[in-house]
């Protein structure tokens, strides 16, 4: 016997007037109530508005004053992450390898108080030299301070051995690879979890 597929929902073609609540729409910054037809919005409005669909919907729903927020979407933010992206070195621009780290080493200076060095927006793969910045390197550039840059697209970082140092076992941990290539998986939580929990509470302020 031949498996068929299931049948939709029969929420699926229902039409639903939902009311008497607070509808976050851009359309209508004073919505109250709002018709769904078959699982997509097809009307938000005022109160008043509302009874025309009343008489055409197979079920009403009195919200009760509760917001409803249609095709919400969720776009948070990490805010000290997003505080260092506006404040820390943004390495976006960087064309070369020497660029990048002439842009580290004027940061750090710059930068004397900093308890940690955070940047971010490298990549490699548009630099003439095709490699990222070594640790060995970035332990120079920073002075030995620690030092975190996230890739642009911030799921592997480059960091400087002071920085790992905060970070016992990282070196046996999924992701850990020698100086010569950026840490990923495990080992990049690792010291991402650090190199923010390192910062001075004058950074974070200012993050």
């Amino acid at each position: 016997m031949s498996e068929s597929m299931p049948a939709a929902s029969p929420a699926e073609h229902r039409t639903v007037l939902l009311r008497g609540g607070e509808v976050h729409s851009p359309a209508d910054p004073f919505a109250t109530a709002m018709v769904v037809e078959r699982g997509h919005v097809a009307w938000v409005g005022s109160e008043g508005a509302a009874d025309a669909f009343a008489s055409g919907v197979d079920e009403v729903v009195d919200l009760e004053g509760a917001l409803v927020t249609p095709a919400f979407v969720d776009a948070h933010v990490h805010t000290t992450a997003t505080g260092f992206a506006l404040t820390g070195l943004d390495l976006s621009s960087a064309a070369s390898l020497t660029e990048a780290a002439e842009m580290i080493r004027a940061h750090a200076a710059a930068r004397p108080e900093d308890r940690i060095l955070v940047g971010h927006g490298w990549d490699a793969s548009r630099w003439p030299e095709r490699r990222p910045l070594t640790r060995t390197e970035l332990d120079g550039l920073a002075g030995g301070r620690p030092l975190y840059l996230t890739r642009i697209d911030v799921h592997s970082a480059v960091v400087t051995t002071a920085l790992l140092d905060l970070v016992p076992g990282v070196r046996d941990l999924d992701g850990f690879h020698d100086g010569e290539r950026p840490l990923t998986g495990d080992a990049h939580h690792a010291v991402r979890a650090a190199a923010f929990g390192a910062v001075s509470a004058r950074q974070r302020t200012e993050a």
